[in-house]
C-alpha cells in the first residue's frame, strides 16, 4: 500500500481523471442522438407511386377500327373524316367518290342511319336540313367523273338534359338511291337529342 503522503499526492489526479471520464460519458450520451437523428434525416424519403393513375380530364372518346373503302355496283365509294367537335355541337365529312369508269350523277341527300355496336339501327330522327356547323346547300345535280369526289356534313348535338345519352357506333350510308349500303365506324355521341342532320351531296362543303 502507498504511502499516505503519496496518496495525497495521486488525489488530484485521480480525481482529474474521474471528473473526465464522467465528461466523455456525458458527451457520448449528447451526440449519439443528435447523430442518429441527422442520419436519418439525411436519408431522403422514397416516394410511394399512387395505387391507380389519375384521370386530368374527361375520358377520351371510342376511336373506332377503320375500314377500307369499298367500290359499290354503282361505282361509288364512302369514307368518313375525323369527326369535328365544337361548344357541343359535333359534325363529320362524308366523302363519295366515283370508283368506277361511267360518269355518275349524286344529286340529292344520302340516306344515312345511326348503328349501335351490334349493328343494329338506334332510333334517331333524320333531317335533311342545315345544322350548327353545317349547312345545307340544297339538292345540286353534281355528276362525277372517274375519280371525282362529292361531299356532305352530318352534324348532331352532344346536349344531355331529360333520359339518358344515346350513342352510336358507325353510320349505314347509301350514297344514292339504288346503291348498297355501306358502314363506316363514327362514334355518335348524341346526348338526349336523338336527332342528326343530314346535308345533300355537293363537290364542296357550302360555308
Amino acid at each position: 500500500m502507498p504511502p499516505p503522503s503519496r496518496l495525497r499526492r495521486l488525489a488530484p489526479v485521480l480525481a482529474g481523471l474521474a471528473v473526465l471520464a464522467i465528461a466523455l460519458v456525458a458527451l457520448v450520451a449528447v451526440r449519439a442522438p443528435a447523430g442518429a437523428e441527422a442520419t436519418r434525416l439525411a436519408v431522403p424519403p422514397v416516394p410511394v407511386p399512387p395505387a391507380f393513375p389519375t384521370a386530368s380530364g374527361p375520358a377520351p372518346a371510342p376511336s373506332p377500327s377503320p375500314v377500307a373503302p369499298v367500290c359499290s355496283p354503282l361505282g361509288l365509294s364512302v369514307t368518313a373524316g375525323e369527326v369535328d367537335a365544337a361548344l357541343g355541337h359535333r359534325a363529320v365529312v362524308l366523302t363519295v367518290t366515283n370508283c368506277g369508269s361511267e360518269p355518275r350523277e349524286v344529286t340529292g341527300y344520302p340516306d344515312v342511319a345511326v348503328l349501335d355496336a351490334s349493328g343494329a339501327p338506334v332510333p334517331f330522327t333524320v333531317a335533311h336540313d342545315s345544322s350548327y356547323t353545317v349547312r345545307d346547300p340544297g339538292p345540286v345535280p353534281p355528276v362525277l367523273q372517274p375519280g371525282r369526289q362529292a361531299v356532305t356534313g352530318v352534324s348532331w348535338s352532344a346536349t344531355v338534359t331529360a333520359g339518358g345519352p344515346t350513342e352510336g357506333q358507325a353510320l349505314r350510308v347509301v350514297p344514292v338511291p339504288g346503291d348498297v349500303a355501306q358502314v363506316l365506324p363514327v362514334w355518335v355521341d348524341a346526348g338526349t337529342t336523338g336527332e342528326i342532320a343530314v346535308a345533300a351531296w355537293a363537290t364542296e362543303l357550302a360555308r
